[in-house]
């Protein structure tokens, strides 16, 4: 199931507006967070949490899209050790620059790149740069054809079909993506997810799994504002608080949740999303 398509289920099963939180390839599987309703308005705070995979990728093998749907463009065959692909693999970690693929959403022109791909078209190269904050060899299958599981914690926007591509060619052998799995956004993991592919879903377990937009900014700082301070920011108006928070801050007025808004260095609160009733 594509990433659009269970959106528009959830959309159709509430009759409320939804998005999702970033695409997960429909070969992949994984947690997939859904906001609906007002929610939908902080989608993007959730596009930006860290993302947690764990991917399995094979060696000897390239393909088009650099994952396990792609058509094959070469075969190498070689021997990999476990050594010598974790010693590779280490040049990886932290702050590092990425291919953006082909066959991705990415813009060019205003039209997503894998368009110009399927056409048989090609781009100029695009690079841009993530974080790998961990990487790890979780296991290594010797072989013709050597298959590696690795689990990350990265960046949003980091491409992992285009870690296993790129692994590949430093190693000689070229590689595809062939199993992956998101295993945590942020704070949200897969063992607090339910496999809807294996059950039907409708309106009552939905709104059941379903968490307060606030509850799920969870690393946003708090401020609870007096009547008329709340009356203001409810309106769109900025005001002047005592607070030594700065940056997004949800605001509350007692224990009603108002929106988020952002804190300057001076004290001024400007109201940037504001829920109503």
């Amino acid at each position: 199931m594509a990433s659009f398509e269970l959106t528009e289920q959830v959309r159709k099963i509430l009759g409320e507006k939804a998005g999702h939180t970033g695409t997960l390839d429909p070969f992949a599987r994984g947690v997939m967070l859904i906001c609906w309703g007002k929610a939908t308005r902080f989608a993007s705070f959730f596009q930006a949490l860290d993302k947690t995979y764990r991917a399995r990728i094979r060696f000897g093998i390239s393909t088009d899209t650099y994952d396990v749907t792609g058509k094959i463009v070469k075969v190498r065959r070689g021997k990999l050790s476990p050594e010598e692909g974790n010693m590779l693999l280490n040049r990886y970690r932290g702050t590092i620059k990425q291919s953006v693929p082909p066959f991705s959403a990415s813009k060019y022109r205003g039209k997503p790149r894998y368009r110009y791909a399927r056409q048989g078209k090609k781009l100029p190269p695009r690079e841009k740069e993530v974080n790998i904050y961990e990487l790890e060899l979780v296991s290594w299958e010797e072989g013709e054809w050597p298959e590696a599981e690795i689990a990350v914690r990265c960046s949003a926007g980091t491409y992992i079909r285009s870690l296993a591509q790129e692994w590949g060619e430093d190693s000689g052998l070229g590689a595809y993506l062939y199993s992956l799995c998101r295993e945590g956004v942020g704070n949200f993991s897969l063992e607090q997810s339910e496999e809807i592919t294996e059950r039907d879903i409708d309106r009552e377990f939905l709104i059941r799994k379903s968490i307060p937009p606030d509850e799920g900014l969870y690393w946003l700082p708090s401020i609870y504002l007096e009547g008329r301070e709340a009356k203001k920011v409810g309106q769109g108006n900025p005001i002047f608080i005592s607070s030594s928070e700065r940056g997004w801050i949800k605001m509350y007025e007692e224990d009603k949740f108002l929106g988020v808004g952002w804190m300057e260095e001076d004290g001024k609160l400007k109201p940037k999303i504001i829920l109503g009733e």
